[in-house]
């Protein structure tokens, strides 16, 4: 007889859990005064081993992740991300990377498109709870406009929780939030504050092919904090396709 997978412990995880996404969701909408705009983000998300045999491993890793994003506001196209880095894997749960990033922006308020290039490192912790995987980055970014000689730093701090919703641990429901400090002032915007919060929701699905391919589709919501203006808030479809060589 087949195994059954579900049982009381399971059911008041997920509740927690969902608990805790609608309490980051109904925070972001009802402190403020908000302008509500809707989207879809899409993003490939690849790394893997830099040994030249490929049937060996090495400790040093690539990285990119690339995105393409819409929201209504902008007219459809709103930014567009290219962001390729090296790492180094300290253990099993243990990674340090640097890289660079190009985004390309059509802003939502009528300004002129702009370019901003990125350099940043990152720590990624990785381990299991109990029936969940978790999964922390802590990211430092100097940030570069074409428009500007102004460099703004700023930290983010990402952190996912997956829980599998089978057996075979091929559907999964999955959670994340990650939260946007500027570390100094600058001309094109950044207010050395707390400036935004992203939290995700949705289900992912391991893949039969090469190469581990996972999606996770759900519903995001952005949360950008502009002091003495309404605070943009917006409701996003996101789909993300992830690939480990």
């Amino acid at each position: 007889m087949k195994r059954h997978c579900f049982n009381i412990s399971f059911s008041k995880s997920l509740l927690r859990c969902v608990f805790v996404g609608l309490t980051f969701f109904l925070s972001n909408v009802s402190l403020a005064q908000n302008e509500h705009d809707f989207g879809s983000w899409f993003s490939v998300n690849t790394q893997g081993s830099l040994s030249p045999d490929l049937n060996s491993e090495s400790r040093l890793r690539w990285w990119f992740d690339g995105h393409l994003r819409y929201l209504t506001d902008s007219g459809g196209f709103h930014q567009s991300i290219f962001r390729p880095g090296i790492g180094y894997q300290l253990n099993d749960q243990t990674s340090l990377w640097i890289g660079y990033g190009w985004i390309n922006e059509l802003p939502t308020n009528q300004q002129p498109i702009f370019d901003e290039n990125r350099v940043w490192q990152q720590l990624i912790r990785t381990k299991t709870l109990g029936r969940f995987n978790y999964m922390s980055r802590t990211r430092f970014e100097q940030r570069f406009r074409n428009n500007s000689d102004n460099t703004g730093l700023r930290l983010r701090q990402f952190c996912k929780l997956s829980l599998p919703l089978d057996c075979e641990n091929r559907w999964s429901w999955v959670v994340w939030d990650e939260m946007f400090f500027d570390l100094n002032e600058t001309d094109w915007g950044q207010n050395g504050t707390f400036s935004q919060n992203r939290v995700f929701t949705g289900i992912g699905c391991n893949l039969n092919g090469l190469n581990k391919p996972r999606l996770e589709v759900g519903y995001l919501n952005q949360f950008i904090r502009k002091p003495g203006d309404d605070d943009p808030v917006n409701h996003v479809l996101s789909a993300n396709w992830f690939w480990t060589f």
